[in-house]
């Protein structure tokens, strides 16, 4: 049952099965470096061999970096706006900045906030991502010392 749910992108109910927040972790990987060029670095993760991964889409969640956690907003995907791409958990960590390349860290999603959708242009999908950060802040801000 708590893979259905994750699989669906319902990773707060399944949060509340497993009794803690449901958690990606790896190794920061190179990217595109497109979110970086639109205002969005992001820290990329390619998905564990033989691990449940949430369903596309962007959530609201945190990145645990050296033992610090951080809010983050998460898109896992394809990134169907740039035409795609291998499969990818990529974490926008709110408010931080530095080098995370080939360092470990952990994703621990919260809440998912929409699908992932293929935009027009990019400036309709910085419009986008600018609202979903906005909603991960809300969201997380309420979290607080929730799970």
């Amino acid at each position: 049952m708590i893979r259905h749910l994750i699989e669906q992108g319902d990773v707060g109910e399944a949060s509340q099965l497993l009794g803690s927040r449901f958690t990606v972790r790896g190794r920061v990987v190179d990217g595109d470096k497109r979110g970086r060029e639109i205002g969005f670095p992001t820290a990329n993760l390619r998905p564990p061999a033989q691990k449940v991964i949430p369903a596309s889409g962007v959530y609201a969640g945190m990145a645990v970096v050296a033992g610090n956690s951080h809010q983050a907003a998460i898109n896992v995907g394809v990134r169907p706006t740039f035409g795609g791409g291998e499969l990818l958990v990529e974490a926008f960590i709110l408010d931080f900045e530095g080098d995370l390349y080939g360092k470990e860290i952990a994703i621990e999603f919260v809440e998912r906030l929409r699908p992932e959708l293929a935009f027009d242009d990019v400036s309709q999908l910085v419009e986008a991502m600018h609202e979903d950060v906005a909603r991960a802040r809300s969201i997380l801000g309420r979290a607080g010392a929730r799970m």
